[in-house]
């Protein structure tokens, strides 16, 4: 009966990998036509709206968010929730500010965006700082869903880890950007149904909605409007909600992977649809995964697994919890690995796929001294694909040392955001920034923004910097239980309701790690105005390159008559283009 259990249990990891194979296997080989840069980047620009959202939804919804999500909403409340309600100003500056230029420009590599705005070094320095913050942001992305599944198997998360990353390799390697966004679609089914069956099943152990809701208001986790302005306090409306927009404005309006697939549409108007109703999945995701936080806290009120030892850390709530509500039914622990698995693979496929287009387009073109044909091309990006996939896999000892999913993971990726958010902005808002200003102020948002987090997480790592979690119970737990010690805070003061911290801790580094990528933009932009100001050169802008509202009030003083009118042409056929389609 346990070995029929235990086929069951594997039948839906199994039957998704398959699924992911296959479809790699259909465009590389049956179909036949991932053998261009327009096929392999592009998918030959004939995707449909449906796929691209899927694939968006998928590839940002990774283990980090199905596991992070709900042990965030635990140990700290619902306040982070509300990232589902600042997306409508993401969606307005995204379309008003940032995707037409992008989308008429039709680059398979954003990154040229830079060097007809300013120069090949900016493009290059851009294009390296996102190449190696993707590859270690990759590693996360792969770490934490490895632990579940070392959690619900037993096995061992350094040999889990190379299996599944080898499958998502060989499908992204093979398929191109069709194998992914279908595999996405794909996966997303599989993530879909393991959240939804996690909350129904949960809720049928609590005892429904009324009692989830009574438990967490009673321990106050149920927070939407804390308003304090106070920038060092963790999580409140302000820096949940500012945080959110300039964290979700480089992953959109900017990123790679984001903007390819934008591309790959034929119409701005489909590509601005997609956008709509990728951000409304997205916010569907983060509330459904944050009711999980809610269900776990009502199922553990009087007994707190990690009080008890029951384990490790905040990592574990998730499978621990799937394992305790449905470990006797079969099949269904199955499904939750499948579906985080799934989330996994359709991260690292979107990135493996991204950064091979970025380092071929921005790197080996300019070092090949001859043009090479597409089949080679397409060869030379396959290969990135497999080196940097390597190379994740390889970094996942680093990861295993770091705490806290969500800010863990935040912290990580705000270290480039604000530079790429504040060097673009540069571009397509001030037609007077210059190349000069732009580097200065893209370098002085990684420097500082790197500073912050590293002196941040060395000061977590050492224990000078500690963190309030809502308060837990261990009154019902076993009477034989051996409980963890409680957090010490000697040596330290407390700095405000959420922070206590060493006197020898820098305030700096006790900011809000939501703050991060806003800090890093201000810091570019201002660095970079300044310097264009200070160091300015004759330089003429291409209107194209600049943002629709900003074109408008520019051309007077920058255009004669002629290429005024000339552009107004430009601009009305590409809008009568996307009325037709």
């Amino acid at each position: 009966m346990e070995r029929l259990n235990w086929l069951v249990e594997c039948s839906a990891f199994v039957l998704m990998l398959g699924i992911s194979m296959v479809i790699g296997l259909y465009y590389g080989f049956v179909e036949g036509k991932q053998n261009t840069i327009s096929e392999y980047l592009l998918g030959g620009k004939h995707m449909t709206v449906f796929p691209i959202t899927m694939s968006l939804i998928a590839s940002h919804i990774s283990g980090i968010t199905l596991l992070g999500v709900p042990s965030e909403i635990y140990s700290n409340g619902t306040q982070y929730l509300i990232v589902g309600l600042v997306n409508v100003f993401v969606i307005i500056i995204v379309i008003y500010i940032y995707l037409p230029v992008f989308y008429e420009l039709q680059c398979t590599s954003i990154y040229k965006y830079l060097e007809l705005r300013f120069n090949s070094k900016i493009r290059g320095i851009g294009s390296l700082i996102f190449a190696t913050s993707l590859i270690f942001q990759l590693p996360v992305v792969i770490y934490v869903p490895a632990l579940a599944f070392n959690q619900v198997t037993g096995l061992n998360v350094h040999l889990a880890t190379p299996i599944i990353c080898g499958i998502c390799i060989f499908y992204t390697t093979i398929g191109g950007l069709k194998a992914v966004v279908w595999t996405d679609a794909i996966q997303s089914i599989f993530t879909t149904a393991s959240i939804l069956i996690v909350i129904v099943l949960g809720f049928i152990q609590v005892g429904g909605l009324s009692n989830t809701i009574k438990a967490n208001q009673e321990s106050g986790r149920i927070e939407f409007f804390r308003m304090d302005p106070d920038p060092f306090l963790r999580s409140t409306f302000w820096t949940v909600g500012i945080g959110t927009i300039f964290q979700w404005i480089p992953q959109l309006g900017m990123h790679p992977g984001a903007v390819q697939r934008f591309v790959a549409l034929p119409s701005y108007k489909k590509a601005r649809n997609a956008l709509i109703y990728f951000l409304i999945g997205i916010a569907v995701v983060k509330i459904l995964t944050g009711a999980i936080g809610l269900l776990i806290y009502t199922k553990y009120k009087d007994c707190d697994p990690i009080s008890a030892n029951f384990i490790s850390s905040d990592k574990n709530l998730l499978p621990y919890f799937v394992i305790d509500v449905a470990g006797k039914l079969p099949g269904v622990t199955g499904l939750f690995i499948s579906g985080i698995i799934s989330a996994a693979l359709s991260t690292m496929s979107a990135q493996l796929n991204t950064v091979s287009g970025t380092i071929y387009e921005d790197f080996i073109v300019k070092f090949l001294s001859v043009n090479v044909s597409e089949l080679t091309a397409s060869f030379i990006m396959k290969c990135i694909v497999v080196v940097s996939g390597v190379i994740c896999v390889a970094l996942v000892v680093v990861v295993e040392k770091l705490n806290g999913i969500i800010q863990m993971a935040i912290s990580l990726s705000s270290m480039t955001n604000g530079a790429f958010v504040a060097v673009f902005t540069l571009g397509v808002c001030f037609p007077w920034a210059n190349s000069r200003g732009a580097l200065s102020g893209m370098l002085a948002s990684f420097g500082i923004v790197l500073w912050i987090v590293y002196g941040s997480q060395m000061a977590i790592y050492n224990g000078d910097l500690k963190f309030v979690e809502k308060n837990v119970s261990i009154a019902g737990c076993p009477p034989d239980t051996q409980f963890k010690t409680h957090t010490n805070y000697s040596g330290l003061y407390r700095m405000n309701e959420d922070v206590y911290v060493s006197p020898n801790v820098w305030k700096i580094y006790t900011v809000s790690y939501m703050y991060y990528t806003l800090i890093g933009t201000l810091t570019g932009i201002a660095v970079g105005l300044v310097v264009s100001l200070l160091f300015p050169d004759e330089q003429e802008v291409d209107p194209k390159l600049l943002t629709p509202f900003i074109r408008k009030f520019m051309y007077p003083k920058y255009m004669s008559k002629e290429k005024l009118n000339k552009v107004k042409i430009e601009e009305y056929k590409l809008v009568s283009q996307d009325t037709k389609l």
